[in-house]
């Protein structure tokens, strides 16, 4: 039971972490016994399953055919522990706990040893992860915040912990004189870090390879990066014909496969690869053999915890760097986006000088909200400008539903075009149906806000267009011709809650729409026009 519990003690120790009280302490643990009431037997499960992962892991460490080294270089379990808890949540705790009071009572310590051994890893892992949550650390390891978060408060911090209980245990139970208690402190600490630099981002990162495989080429890549990666990683540090062919240091010649994996890869590149040449390297050592046995066999593990930890470092910060770096990208992509038609936006990256081209027919869409400019005067700026924004938004919905370009909006009018930048034969249709959903669209504004009435005049035209990017600064996608500006008449000079449309468009459109004929009217700049109304669809 102390076993149980001891993650919520420890959880209240470690207060000045999270805020945290002694009412949210005791619910959190009768959160905890009501889901054992509740699902006994899948809690003993998970809690059996915990303890026999980290036994296996723990008994794999002590049996490493250790020759001339007697440091075990790497505690891989503390990194195993940490990973699970911190994505699984602190219910795996216990299991964390039996499986060492397990190991330890396996190589025959006396009970009250293991024990306070057992609640040591629990600490260490409970006080990691209380850290990690507190920092809002992000397990995907996309930004350098995140790597120093790993290194100081994953590993450096929790190894200090653990450490210190670890050589304050030993020398209290006359395992070890007090005199080693330096020397004991400084193995286990450097230990520690270690092996959670070494299993931790990988098995984070794990889950990233996943995407990564779903392109036959990138898969292909990466099984031809890990193929040299570790045969070069096996050539330095544990081959035996290393010495013939290449007597000379070459402990970072995996490092351009290392450089290659976090370019290409990112931190599930970068991440394997340390485990890869961490766990060669760490074999070698423990073998007795590679550039880093040189002389005595503690200052052969010291030189390697020093390797893993440059290593470790390089790898992860500079895949954290190239993703912020691509994150960055992506985002600027986006808002380019936002701005300019896709292959507009190509161009204009391909340092294209001028972007003009000509359509021969668009259909062009203007529409303005009746009385809006009386209505504005009512209402405060940041009111006004969140109004506007909800309808607009709704509309350009619309736009990306019926496939057109949003091209502008101008105070309260809106712009859209259809057949740009890709010509399509329905561009008329197209643009006819976004006119009648905007209408019902504008409706449902209506009760929202101020119970003001909204209506809009909607003007249409079809013909040719010229369409470019203008300007350095701010630049602007728009058309250019009369096409466009009689769309503009249609619409200034329309009726409320009315789309008019000209001669052009209602041949484009009488098969599949109801329309009628308002009759001749003077267009400003164009005389005497025949236009029509649409009002609805067949």
């Amino acid at each position: 039971m102390l076993i149980v519990l001891l993650p919520y003690i420890s959880v209240l120790a470690f207060r000045p972490f999270v805020q945290f009280n002694m009412a949210t302490f005791f619910a959190t643990a009768a959160g905890f016994v009501d889901r054992i009431q509740r699902h006994p037997w899948r809690f003993v499960g998970i809690i059996t399953l915990m303890a026999l992962l980290q036994f296996a892991v723990t008994q794999l460490m002590f049996h490493l055919p250790l020759r001339e080294v007697r440091i075990i270089p790497l505690w891989v379990p503390a990194g195993f522990a940490q990973t699970l808890v911190l994505r699984f949540g602190r219910s795996l705790l216990p299991g964390v706990g039996l499986g060492t009071l397990l190991s330890q009572l396996v190589r025959g310590r006396a009970w009250d040893m293991s024990l306070v051994a057992s609640v040591s890893d629990m600490l260490q892992v409970t006080f990691a992860v209380i850290l990690l949550r507190w920092s809002q650390f992000n397990p995907r390891l996309s930004s350098l915040s995140d790597v120093v978060k790993l290194f100081v408060l994953g590993a450096i911090l929790p190894g200090t912990l653990s450490a210190s209980l670890g050589a304050i245990r030993l020398c209290s139970m006359m395992a070890v004189p007090w005199a080693q208690f330096g020397q004991i402190w400084s193995s286990w600490w450097i230990g520690n870090i270690t092996g959670v630099l070494m299993l931790m981002p990988m098995l984070l990162t794990l889950g990233q390879w996943r995407s990564l495989a779903q392109r036959d080429r990138r898969l292909l890549e990466a099984g031809a990066w890990l193929f040299l990666l570790i045969a070069s990683s096996w050539f330095v540090f544990f081959s035996p014909y290393r010495q013939q062919v290449a007597p000379y240091p070459l402990e970072y010649l995996p490092f351009p496969f290392l450089i290659w994996g976090a370019l290409r890869f990112g931190q599930a590149g970068a991440s394997l690869a340390i485990f890869v040449i961490t766990s060669l390297a760490t074999w070698g050592v423990i073998q007795s053999t590679g550039p880093f046995f040189k002389s005595s066999p503690a200052q052969a593990v010291q030189v390697l915890q020093l390797y893993i930890c440059v290593l470790a470092l390089t790898a992860l910060v500079l895949a954290a760097v190239m993703t912020e770096r691509e994150d960055a990208r992506q985002q600027s992509e986006r808002l380019l986006l936002k701005i300019l038609p896709s292959p507009v936006a190509d161009r204009l990256k391909q340092s294209e000088q001028t972007i003009a081209d000509s359509f021969a027919e668009v259909t062009v869409l203007f529409a303005d909200i009746v009385n809006f400019t009386a209505l504005s005067a009512t209402l405060a700026p940041t009111e006004l400008v969140a109004l506007l924004n909800d309808i607009f938004s709704a509309f350009d919905d619309l736009a990306e539903k019926h496939g057109l370009e949003k091209i502008k909006t101008i105070g309260d009018a809106y712009m859209v075009v259809g057949g740009i930048p890709y010509p399509r034969a329905d561009h008329a249709p197209a643009v006819a149906e976004m006119a009648l959903d905007m209408q019902a669209a504008i409706a449902n504004f209506k009760c929202h806000h101020h119970n003001q009435p909204f209506d809009m005049r909607i003007g249409i035209n079809t013909g040719p267009v010229v369409a470019g990017v203008i300007g350095t600064k701010k630049f602007l996608y728009d058309l250019w011709g009369d096409t466009v500006n009689i769309a503009s008449r249609m619409e200034s000079q329309g009726q409320r809650g009315q789309i008019q449309v000209t001669e052009t468009t209602y041949q484009a459109l009488k098969e599949q729409f109801v329309l009628a004929e308002r009759g001749t009217i003077h267009v400003k700049g164009r005389g005497e026009m025949t236009t029509y109304w649409l009002l609805g669809r067949k």
